[in-house]
Order: C-alpha cells, then sequence, then structure tokens
C-alpha cells in the first residue's frame, strides 16, 4: 500500500493498495535495502545452482576497462591487454565512463538541478512517536503500508520512505532542489549534516523531521540526479548497453529496477544457448525491438517526474520510441494506471513471443 500525505499538516491526499486483495492480478511490492539485494545476486550467480546449466559467473575485480571497440568485441584494459568476446555488455552506470565509446559522440548525460538525500533508521525508533507510528498504518484499520510520502509543493519536495530488511529498517529518499554546497566535486556522493536537511526540510511536520534526526550525524548523503537523452539504439557491432548506462532516469516512480529486472528477463530469453541456433546478430536485434521501447518509457515518464503525462511534450517524446499503452492524462500518480504500465509488464512472455514472430519471418 501506498500512503500519500501533504508535508506541513500531514493530511492524507492519496491512498493506493498494492496488496494480493487489492483486485490486481499482480501481488505485491516488495522492498529490499540495495545492498541485500545486491548481495543475493551476486551469490546467486557465484554459486552453482541446482537446475541451472554452465558454470557460476566469475567475477574478476580490478580490471579496469579502459576502451571498447564496439563493433570487433575488443576490450582494452587499463594495463594495455586486449580481449575479444563474441559479446560485450555495457553495464557501467549513470558516470560510464564507456558510452561515449559506444556512441562515437560525448556523453549526453547532464545533471537536473535535482538531488537526492538517503538515510535508513531504526522502525523502532520511528514507532516510538505516536504520530509516526499513526503514518504507518493504513487509517482505516491494521494493514500497514509499503511506501509513506509526503510532498511540500512549495518546495518542490518528494519524500519517500519503504520499510525494508523485513520491516526492521525505514529507508528514506528525499528528491530536492540541489543545495549549494552539495557535492561540488561531482562526487556519486557526499555526506551532509543532519542541520542542512532540517533546514531544506523547514516546511515538514516536526514528528516526520525527527526522522532525520534518527540517524547519525554522519549517515545521510546527498546523490546528484542526472538525466540523459534517449538512445535510439542499445546494439552496436557486439556491443549492447543496458541499466543507467543506457537510460539514466529520475527515481520517482521506482522504474529504474523494474526495467533492470525486465532486461535480466530478457537477456535470459534471449541469449540462452542451450539447443538454439540463432546467430548474435539476431538476438541483439530482437534484443533492440523488445528493450529501447520500454526502457525509454520509463526514463522518460520518470524524468517528468510525477506529473508524467500532464507535462506538455511528454507524450509526444514517449511515442517516438514506444507504441503501446500509456495511463489516461487524469490517472493519479502512482495509481493502478501508472504501476500497470510501468510493473505488470511480462518481459519473459515478450521475449519468447519476439522470437517466434522472428523466426517465422
Amino acid at each position: 500500500m501506498l500512503l500519500r500525505y501533504e508535508a506541513k499538516n500531514l493530511s492524507l491526499l492519496q491512498k493506493e493498495y498494492y496488496g494480493p486483495d487489492s483486485g490486481a492480478e499482480w501481488s505485491r511490492f516488495w522492498s529490499v535495502h540495495r545492498v541485500d539485494l545486491h548481495s543475493g545476486l551476486r551469490g546467486l550467480a557465484t554459486q552453482t545452482q541446482d537446475n541451472t546449466p554452465g558454470p557460476p559467473a566469475d567475477i574478476r575485480l580490478g580490471q579496469e576497462i579502459t576502451g571498447i571497440d564496439c563493433e570487433a568485441g575488443t576490450v582494452k584494459l587499463k594495463d594495455g591487454r586486449l580481449e575479444q568476446y563474441d559479446l560485450v555488455i555495457i553495464a557501467d552506470g549513470a558516470h560510464s565512463r564507456l558510452i561515449e565509446d559506444f556512441t562515437g559522440n560525448p556523453s549526453t548525460v547532464h545533471r537536473t538541478g535535482r538531488s537526492i538525500y538517503r538515510w535508513l533508521v531504526s522502525m523502532d525508533e520511528v514507532n516510538a512517536d505516536p504520530v509516526l507510528q499513526n503514518l504507518y498504518t493504513d487509517p482505516q484499520g491494521s494493514r500497514k503500508s509499503g511506501f509513506v510520502a509526503w510532498v511540500d509543493q512549495e518546495t518542490r519536495i518528494l519524500w519517500v520512505s519503504y520499510k525494508c530488511r523485513g520491516g526492521k529498517v525505514l529507508n528514506n529518499a528525499v528528491v530536492h532542489d540541489t543545495q549549494t554546497g552539495e557535492g561540488e566535486e561531482d562526487l556519486w556522493q557526499s555526506p551532509v549534516s543532519r542541520e542542512q536537511i532540517l533546514k531544506v526540510l523547514c516546511n515538514f511536520h516536526p514528528s516526520v523531521q525527527n526522522m532525520v534526526s534518527m540517524t547519525a550525524e554522519d549517515g545521510i548523503k546527498a546523490h546528484h540526479l542526472y538525466k540523459r537523452l534517449p538512445l535510439q539504439s542499445f546494439v552496436r557491432g557486439k556491443t549492447l548497453v543496458m541499466g543507467d548506462a543506457a537510460h539514466v532516469m529520475m527515481p520517482i516512480h521506482a522504474a529504474g529496477a523494474s526495467v533492470a529486472i525486465e532486461t535480466a528477463a530478457t537477456l535470459e530469453t534471449l541469449f540462452d544457448l542451450s539447443g538454439s541456433t540463432w546467430t548474435m546478430d539476431s538476438r541483439l536485434e530482437m534484443f533492440d525491438k523488445l528493450r529501447v521501447p520500454r526502457c525509454n518509457l520509463a526514463m522518460l515518464s520518470s524524468n517528468a517526474g510525477p506529473e508524467w503525462l500532464h507535462v506538455p511534450g511528454v507524450e509526444d517524446e514517449i511515442r517516438k520510441y514506444y507504441s503501446g499503452p500509456l495511463p489516461s492524462a487524469g490517472a493519479m500518480p502512482y495509481s493502478s494506471a501508472f504501476r500497470d504500465i510501468l510493473f505488470k509488464h511480462d518481459e519473459y512472455r515478450a521475449a519468447r513471443e519476439c522470437m517466434d514472430k522472428t523466426a517465422k519471418n
């Protein structure tokens, strides 16, 4: 469930049920700490799994790549060695150093003028405050909310929180206009004091502000938020690009993680080499057909902010890449109309259908 409140007086603005009894075909959201997710995925990739063909992945750390010949599939390492592969995947994130080798042009990634504060607090401390405890409970009963958000229209601040680690920890993310002195060295993240944050959150209810004081002084980081122009293709020669390197987006709709999972499903389906006669070129062509529309949809809609289709020109830009359904212009942010488009997509089925259609042509 999502509860969205007005920042100053805590009046309820929106309530959305996500659970299995909400009437939706898909059941629920999972909220996890990204470190836990990363560790879990790495464990699955590097350990022998039952019913999984092939050896575990070999993750080679400390092997910095300084350049790629995308057409040839050749990778240049920092020590000067060249290695050649049938397939190269660029996935080095928003600050990709390799995207210029892929596009042949300077990167279009740029700051948005917006940043995000992130920190964790204990739910025991949150629940010790009666006002906060009430915010994390459905006003009509016993349901515990999955996402709680506060909106301050005056300062354009969106504060989103959700529980993770079995409901013991609360993850906080505050999207705001970048403040003077925040990460001026252009680092991925920079520390910020509680005093600085409280100045930014001056319009928020005192109980909500208290969650800033529940973390250590050095426990809050500020991250700059970036955008890039949409890529027309995610494939060049023997190379494909994915993740934030291809479509960095604002963290407004939680769509970045969903399209990453979709892309993993695409890779698993298209590049299953057991008993398959597909050429690498055919697989890469299908990858492009499947991922460019979905990823650019997620990026452009997220970069437009919660208003999404209410922002002039956004739908026209999306339609340059994506021809599928969109929510109506009057749909509420984070409502089922939005969630169905961003999160209900079955990429396994889409990939299989693409392969079947390609095989018939």
